[in-house]
């Protein structure tokens, strides 16, 4: 079978790869000189190592002119992406380069009259990489033979097992940690109080009882096991659908924290998920949702509201104005925090992958300076709504809604960082520290460094201990 690339996974079985590949052994080092005044000759310096260039021929066969047009039209799509991607050599097996396509096919040619060929050049990184490697780590030292040419930078998954103070690997020289151990005369507090956690695998405690939303309350909720869902929207002309109550432990300070996703491959589809907070009087301290309420459109924004409904934008800290994309698929969070009068809220969208890293996140303040929305969180509602009858999302799911009991750290106590459930992710690749794929970086100690694994055999532990700690470290073989 002739031989092809591929770009992000993605084949092209029409087309082959050719004879004379250049690509040299290695990626280009310059070495960086400083001169001495008075004297001859310089220091070397610095080594860079620069990108790589590989030219690959290529070739495919046609039918007739207006098949050749097809299949080019279809391989720049293939070969032009706007980012870095992943790309595979079938005649360089088991390695993966960085890069992307530059320049143009400039000698692309008609040899034949079904035949057609020229000189891809792809500009890369300095390296390339075999297939990613994962080993299990525990508190015990754990021995990790590295091959290669090239010290590998690894990504460390720490899944949290019981709250933890502090999360660190270390290879016995260097170290990577967040938050810091327990002295012996400091006390464990924990700042975050669980109040409330729904991940939908049931209703019962919830109430449709008193429930306000900025439009029709109708129709009913379900849940599947994975998340709350629709059963019925019910019926009305302008927004309209279902919405539960749950009462919580009243707080003053507070984070209310709510995942959740939704498709619609109908542009006709309208929808709105929230979640809505109320204070002991049930009064309204703040909403924030995911919408789309355009007709004949895909597009979502996000809302992100303190106080009650005065009007469209009149007390938005996000809105249509700033958070507003195109498309039809949105999965990620939406947060809610008030800390003594300063309220924050947060949106992001949520990756895939080892890190489920967030991003396209935006994050607003509010200073409530009047204290006119200082009353105690007591109640926590949930609303997933349409408009009118034009048409409905396939997807629209609330994944999972929990709220906390904010409070203060002392001098004397040593705070919680993590808990059950909870992903540290350390990648040393990117030099990036996340807490279930939010940016962590501030809790990282002084001392604490991105540390490579050099080639051979390294010795890798996870603290704490006691079965606090489940670790994985992932990584890819370099190679010049």
């Amino acid at each position: 079978m002739p031989k092809t690339l591929s770009i992000n996974g993605e084949r092209k079985e029409w087309l082959y790869l050719l004879r004379g590949r250049k690509e040299a052994p290695f990626a280009p080092h310059e070495i960086e000189t400083v001169s001495a005044p008075g004297k001859d000759g310089a220091h070397l310096g610095k080594t860079n190592v620069e990108l790589k260039r590989i030219d690959q021929p290529i070739g495919f066969t046609v039918r007739d002119e207006e098949h050749e047009q097809e299949l080019l039209d279809e391989l720049n799509a293939f070969l032009l992406t706007q980012e870095n991607a992943e790309i595979q050599f079938d005649n360089v097996p088991g390695k993966t380069y960085i890069g992307r396509v530059t320049g143009s096919i400039s000698d692309y040619s008609r040899p034949a009259p079904t035949l057609r060929k020229g000189t891809i050049t792809f500009l890369c990184e300095s390296y390339k990489y075999g297939p990613e490697i994962e080993a299990k780590l525990s508190d015990q030292a754990t021995m990790i033979n590295v091959e290669g040419t090239q010290a590998a930078k690894p990504t460390f998954t720490l899944d949290v097992l019981a709250p933890i103070t502090f999360a660190m690997v270390s290879d016995g020289d260097e170290y990577m940690m967040i938050g810091r151990p327990v002295e012996v005369d400091q006390t464990v507090v924990d700042t975050r109080i669980l109040l409330l956690e729904e991940y939908g695998e049931s209703l019962d405690t919830w109430s449709s009882t008193g429930t306000s939303v900025d439009g029709d309350v109708s129709g009913e909720m379900g849940v599947d096991g994975t998340g709350i869902t629709i059963a019925s929207y019910g019926s009305g002309d302008g927004w309209h659908g279902p919405a539960m109550m749950k009462e919580v432990d009243p707080a003053q300070d507070f984070e209310v924290e709510m995942y959740c996703r939704v498709d619609a491959d109908d542009p006709d589809a309208t929808y709105r998920i929230e979640f809505y907070l109320f204070d002991e009087n049930n009064n309204v301290l703040g909403k924030m949702a995911i919408m789309d309420s355009t007709a004949s459109l895909s597009r979502y924004s996000a809302e992100a509201r303190y106080g009650e409904f005065f009007g469209w934008g009149t007390n938005y800290k996000i809105n249509s104005e700033n958070y507003w994309r195109f498309d039809n698929h949105f999965h990620g969070v939406l947060r809610f925090r008030r800390e003594g009068q300063t309220f924050k809220f947060y949106v992001a969208q949520v990756g895939t992958g080892i890190t489920e890293n967030h991003y396209d996140s935006l994050t607003s303040w509010f200073l409530d300076a009047e204290n006119e929305y200082q009353g105690r969180l007591k109640y926590v509602q949930v609303h997933m709504g349409t408009y009118g009858s034009i048409g409905v999302p396939n997807v629209p799911r609330i994944n999972s809604i929990k709220a906390y009991e904010l409070s203060e750290e002392l001098e004397d106590e040593t705070p919680y960082i993590a808990y059950e459930g909870d992903q540290v992710t350390f990648d040393h690749e990117n030099e990036a520290i996340l807490i279930n794929g939010e940016d962590a970086t501030y809790l990282k100690d002084f001392g604490a460094s991105y540390f490579e694994l050099p080639l051979g055999n390294n010795n890798l532990a996870v603290l704490p201990g006691n079965n606090k700690l489940k670790g994985a470290v992932h990584y890819r073989p370099t190679y010049k």
